[in-house]
């Protein structure tokens, strides 16, 4: 089996290339403050939230395997511009994907449980994973249950997300992590050498009220 990496998937699109990891900056926004007349100290207004969530998800900048020159990296940034601008009025969830190996191709759907793989696969009930197509909105993210040997259905999440027509030849990930309602702003290749880059980051805002991480930690006991 080939080496384990990671993916960072906004709806059903990939980001350019091999995950690093996900930084998340989540904060105050606006702070309703008031001062006042004459007075020592200004009033804060703890009852004013307005928290928000900037979340840089950073990446290898791989050469582009067809083409490692110049023109071939370019036309890597071009591709994720139009990807971006394709995109541009969605909020869709950021996806990582820690382990690629656990990718499953389905090859049927029918019956119950509903989605079949060849060979087996290594969800289990209450797994959410992430099934998609490359096509803008061709995604679902969703909670595993019935599942068998090489077979398993999948609901959508509490939150109401719908699942997209699920087909054969759809692909499944198990997901580490999602932040919902992610506007994508912007993608940053950083040191450049010519036809790759050390890393590119890519940045998306969100409220940052619904968020999922399969691996937790008891923290503030």
């Amino acid at each position: 089996m080939a080496a384990a990496t990671g993916r960072f998937y906004y709806g059903d699109f990939r980001l350019w290339r091999e995950a690093i990891a996900p930084e998340e900056r989540y904060g105050r926004t606006v702070l309703q403050e008031f001062p006042g007349i004459d007075q020592p100290r200004v009033l804060v207004i703890a009852a004013s939230g307005n928290a928000g969530l900037d979340l840089e998800c950073r990446c290898l900048g791989f050469p582009n395997p067809g083409s490692k020159s110049r023109k071939g990296w370019v036309a890597v940034k071009r591709g994720l511009r139009v990807g971006m601008d394709a995109r541009i009025h969605r909020t869709d969830p950021v996806v990582w994907i820690e382990d690629d190996t656990t990718r499953r191709v389905l090859t049927s759907v029918g019956g119950s449980p509903a989605l079949h793989v060849a060979g087996g696969h290594p969800y289990v009930n209450g797994d959410v994973v992430l099934v998609r197509r490359a096509g803008v909105g061709l995604f679902s993210l969703g909670t595993v249950s019935g599942a068998t040997g090489t077979a398993f259905d999948l609901s959508s999440l509490s939150i109401g997300i719908p699942l997209h027509a699920i087909a054969a030849g759809d692909e499944a990930f198990l997901v580490e992590a999602y932040w919902l309602g992610m506007v994508w702003r912007d993608f940053e290749p950083r040191d450049e050498r010519g036809w790759w880059a050390k890393e590119v980051g890519y940045t998306f805002r969100g409220n940052g009220a619904v968020t999922y991480a399969r691996t937790t930690a008891a923290v503030g006991s």
